[in-house]
């Protein structure tokens, strides 16, 4: 494995892998969203990736380049010039104050994509849970230096689950949703286009994707940093603070952030949703 030091001053290791945003880190030898140990690991193209950091420092270990590294943990982005692209909005620059060093990760695709077609009308933790269980039953446990790591499962792996199968570990309905992509992805594959719209689209093709977890996927997987997921939390956001923005129909909602947030939208969206979640901006 190489380990790189990566000197990173404006970045919180713990917010960023805690604030809501991914299911496929873990914590070293605890829960992801419980206190533990600053150690986090995941897996990018079936490598392992293990980070901690230490003050304004980055230290990671990995069978991936020292830019791919970066690239996952939103490290590449420089924070204070995407904060320039926003408007001057007195409720964004409060979050972005309160929640400084918060990046947008970037996960491997089909741990991402399987993640949130677990989360509708689900909490936060209890995906985390259904995305650990597949993981165990379906995946691979690998130990490097003395961590135990899970990996997990690859489309062929988890094709071997029947909907039956996981809905007996807790997936409910959504089970449906997994088994059926699992399928199309298999049978047809899929190509994501270069563009924003038709890369939503695209995801769309799979079973049980819809706006949202499509805009997640892209947002917290693909590299389309425009893409502004509309949840519940950002939807009460959007309601308080930019009702001019809000509209009852999601692609209208989407069209109306990007267009006043900008380019790096997703990180308005992950800043505001976050605040929102944790009470510091009044919802």
């Amino acid at each position: 494995m190489n380990k790189y030091k990566i000197e990173a001053s404006d970045f919180d290791l713990e917010l960023t892998m805690t604030c809501g945003q991914t299911f496929c880190w873990n914590r070293v030898n605890g829960k992801l969203y419980e206190e533990g140990e600053p150690r986090f690991y995941t897996f990018q193209n079936g490598k392992p990736l293990i980070v901690e950091q230490k003050d304004d420092t980055v230290i990671a270990e990995a069978e991936l380049s020292k830019k791919q590294v970066e690239i996952a943990l939103g490290l590449h982005h420089d924070l204070e010039e995407i904060q320039e692209t926003f408007p001057q909005d007195e409720t964004l620059i409060q979050a972005f104050k309160m929640l400084s060093g918060l990046r947008i990760v970037q996960d491997e695709f089909f741990p991402c994509l399987i993640s949130y077609l677990c989360s509708p009308q689900m909490q936060i933790p209890r995906i985390k849970k259904m995305h650990n269980l597949m993981a165990e039953e379906y995946g691979e446990t690998i130990e490097i230096n003395g961590i135990e790591m899970r990996r997990f499962p690859g489309i062929e792996e988890l094709s071997k689950a029947s909907e039956e199968d996981l809905r007996e570990l807790g997936l409910g309905y959504r089970a449906k949703y997994v088994a059926r992509t699992v399928e199309i992805l298999q049978e047809e594959g899929l190509t994501v286009s270069d563009g924003y719209e038709e890369a939503r689209e695209d995801l769309k093709r799979l079973y049980g994707v819809g706006d949202k977890v499509a805009d997640c996927v892209l947002l917290f997987s693909l590299g389309f940093y425009q893409a502004y997921p509309l949840d519940t939390w950002a939807l009460k956001a959007v309601e308080k603070h930019y009702p001019e923005l809000h509209a009852e129909k999601y692609g209208e909602a989407s069209s109306n952030l990007r267009g006043f947030f900008g380019p790096y939208s997703g990180y308005a969206q992950e800043y505001l949703f976050h605040a929102a979640r944790k009470g510091l901006i009044e919802v």
